[in-house]
């Protein structure tokens, strides 16, 4: 049975609490101080059965200026207004706030209650009728029906008006995380911390993992109980009031205006940008009330300038409301999430009437910085229309170089984040935008962009290191990853890595990546072969820098990255500031080995015996074997390293 929400409205001392007495039959001022000055001052609630089929949370807000902050944290979450209009006083200044602040927040049906028409006279009544409908011309979809809460009269007209109300509010559409905004927080004996609030999405049961969100960041608890007005329930679904026992939370540790979910994702923020609708001139850069949900922050309103041309409603009779982009920056971190709407008020020192600058609805409630650029802009009207796949790839496109990441979609956005997931996909299989892994999208041009830098590096790198068979790829991935991050430099060396109709592919080879036209480092008999060569005739007596200096004829520098590209392609050894062929010393280390296996040590004599090889040869060398485990010095002998202890344990039956 689907349960709706049903909230007041209108000036203080309008009847609204009196009238919701005589529809429910129960007094929502429950404050001493109500009681004694006759007026409401916080919210008020009350399960009203409309009849067998229509179970009603009525929400009572106060009408006093002074409180419409509490009006505005009531009016989350509400379907159906009954704004109430004294007949002998009509359509006041809060009756028009609070009917400015329902409209920004997405309320567009009411019923209006002519309450007291048992105090003037029937024309009285009915032009305090006209008045209010005159109000709501062109705003709301609304009846009007006089009523007395003392006497009776036109009650059963009101509770029909307000049932077809309720009838034509189409159902809230699914939603995967629940959200309640809390309203109030209090202790019951023996239970615990108890939060209410309207549930406004999704749904909820006994047992469910919550998440208690506040400005300084979210904390765990479980919903030990659940409280549809005064009833226990194992599962409540949105709309409805509802009471959350919390486990595992103090009392002081929730307040009005946190957030209880079920998504780990909701986070607070302290800017979000919005699609709005504004009354009367507002400039940019002016200090804003900012209301969400029931909670609330200073805040700054930064328009955009964009191309498109402001609208406004063509009924004259409604107030004048300009819909623009912008960026609201909050003076203290809210919870919001994409899609919540939103009021914005000025200064109430200037009135009660107009408080309300306008409000509107949440399209990225965590944006990045620089938001008035035109991509930025673009992304917002893709989002502001719903489009999925324009604003998945609005926004791939804003994020380049870098990718639109999976897991960053969070609750931002209005539109579900596995929605716009579903949409990103779909478009990276036309191949207009490029699959980071699993872990999010990047724009094609993008890639493409730095795939062409990646070879342009490589390139560099080449005309700098003529003699290195390439750079590091992991150097390459560094350096492309500065602006674009580590995903989109991995996807652009794999993009360079393509064959190219006009562009030199890499190859990627272990380590390193080299441009195809690239062979090697070095033309054949270049300088690389010749230290070879020269290596190899020298054997295990090495050779110098200088002296391989005098052979190359080559500045000292492309000396040192010739014997480095021979070290890196494992033909030579470095030891002692000598250079060595690799497969003389390699001989020698299976001599060292043999020569272990039959005896415990080897002193500096039987190893320059062994090798023909001076001191000035033999000492760098035993140092080698000592750090590859072959060696282990004691002293100036050298006993068994763990390489040949190994293999003496292998060898034994």
């Amino acid at each position: 049975m689907r349960r709706f929400v049903l909230g007041t409205a209108g000036h203080v001392d309008h009847g609204k609490t009196t009238l919701v007495r005589a529809l429910t039959g129960i007094d929502t001022d429950r404050l001493p101080e109500e009681k004694r000055r006759g007026i409401t001052i916080e919210l008020g609630f009350a399960s009203w059965a409309l009849d067998a089929e229509t179970p009603v949370s009525v929400i009572d807000v106060p009408g006093h200026r002074r409180f419409v902050h509490t009006m505005i944290a009531g009016a989350t979450g509400i379907e159906v207004i009954l704004l109430v209009v004294s007949a002998d006083e009509g359509v006041m200044p809060q009756t028009r706030e609070h009917l400015a602040a329902c409209e920004v927040l997405g309320i567009r049906r009411a019923v209006v209650a002519i309450t007291k028409v048992d105090r003037v006279e029937p024309e009285l009544a009915a032009m305090a009728g006209e008045e209010a409908s005159a109000t709501l011309a062109g705003r709301f979809d609304h009846e009007v029906v006089l009523v007395s809460a003392k006497t009776g009269h036109g009650l059963d007209d009101l509770r029909r008006a307000i049932k077809r109300a309720l009838e034509k509010t189409p159902p809230r559409a699914a939603s995967p995380r629940a959200h309640l905004s809390v309203d109030r927080v209090f202790s019951v004996k023996g239970a615990g911390t108890v939060v209410t609030g309207t549930l406004v999405r999704g749904e909820l049961k006994v047992g469910d993992d919550l998440f208690v969100v506040r400005s300084t960041g979210s904390v765990p608890s479980v919903a030990r109980g659940l409280h549809v007005h005064d009833a226990a329930s194992q599962r409540a679904e949105a709309p409805t009031r509802l009471a959350i026992n919390l486990a595992g939370l103090a009392l002081d540790e929730v307040s009005r205006g946190d957030v209880v979910t079920t998504d780990s994702a909701v986070a607070p923020t302290h800017a979000f940008d919005a699609s709005l609708e504004l009354t009367g001139k507002v400039r940019s850069g002016a200090t804003v009330e900012v209301y969400v949900g029931t909670a609330r922050s200073p805040g700054r309103l930064m328009l955009m300038k964009t191309d498109a041309p402001e609208t406004a409603p063509s009924d004259e009779s409604a107030p004048a409301v300009t819909t623009r982009l912008g960026r609201i920056k909050l003076a203290s971190p809210l919870v919001v999430m994409g899609g919540d709407r939103f009021v914005l008020r000025g200064s109430s020192s200037k009135g009660p009437s107009g408080a309300v600058l306008g409000g509107g609805r949440v399209l990225d409630a965590h944006p990045p910085r620089g938001g008035r650029r035109p991509k930025r802009i673009a992304a917002l009207r893709e989002l502001e229309a719903g489009n999925r796949e324009g604003a998945a790839r609005a926004l791939v496109v804003e994020a380049a170089p870098r990718p639109l990441l999976r897991d960053d979609l969070g609750t931002r956005f209005p539109i579900e984040r596995d929605t716009l997931a579903r949409a990103a996909e779909k478009i990276a299989d036309t191949g207009a935008i490029v699959r980071a892994k699993s872990d999010g999208w990047l724009d094609r041009a993008s890639v493409l962009d730095l795939a062409k830098r990646a070879r342009e590096l490589v390139a560099a790198y080449h005309a700098e290191h003529p003699h290195d068979r390439g750079i590091r790829i992991e150097t390459l991935r560094q350096k492309l990853g500065v602006r674009a991050g580590p995903l989109a430099a991995d996807e652009a060396i794999r993009f360079a890595a393509r064959k190219s109709d006009d562009e030199a592919p890499l190859v990627l080879q272990s380590d390193t990546a080299r441009l195809s036209s690239f062979f090697d480092g070095a033309k054949r008999d270049g300088p690389p072969d010749k230290t070879l060569s020269a290596l190899r005739e020298a054997a295990l007596k090495g050779m110098g820098e200088h002296a391989i200096t005098e052979l190359l004829a080559l500045p000292p520098k492309e000396v040192r990255a010739v014997l480095a590209k021979l070290v890196r392609d494992g033909v030579a050894i470095s030891a002692g500031g000598q250079w060595f062929d690799k497969s003389s010393v390699d001989a020698l280390r299976e001599k060292v080995v043999a020569h272990l296996l039959a005896k415990p040590a080897i002193t500096i004599a039987e190893f320059k015996d062994l090798s023909g090889l001076g001191r000035k040869q033999a000492i760098p060398l035993l140092e080698v074997f000592d750090r590859e485990g072959v060696t282990l010095r004691k002293g100036d002998d050298r006993e068994r390293g763990p390489r040949v202890t190994e293999r003496l344990r292998e060898r034994a039956p």
